[in-house]
């Protein structure tokens, strides 16, 4: 099982919450299938799935990081892989990494 887990920093209004979700779950509904958001806490957000949805979870994570006003209000952006925990990693951390 793979997890994309996005905790919201507690400051974003919750009037942008809306937006933010919908951005995110958009997102996470792409090219390579749909992964639906299970959490019930608004600051947080938690697309999992298979080996089926691995796609869908790479392609929807690529198509948030492009979302720069979206990375600001992030507070944690961790990748889960329960198969391999040497996989897991922080995603906000991997994003800040300069390519070369």
């Amino acid at each position: 099982m793979y997890s994309s887990i996005i905790e919201i920093k507690k400051t974003v209004p919750s009037e942008s919450l809306v937006r933010l979700r919908k951005i995110a779950e958009k997102a996470f509904s792409n090219r390579a299938g749909s992964v639906e958001n299970s959490s019930n806490n608004p600051y947080e957000l938690v697309f999992s799935g298979g080996e089926d949805k691995f796609g869908c979870l790479e392609v929807g994570m690529l198509e948030l990081k492009r979302e720069h006003d979206v990375l600001n209000q992030i507070a944690s952006w961790r990748w889960i892989d329960e198969d391999d925990p040497g996989e897991n990693c922080d995603i906000l951390k991997v994003l800040a990494a300069p390519v070369y």
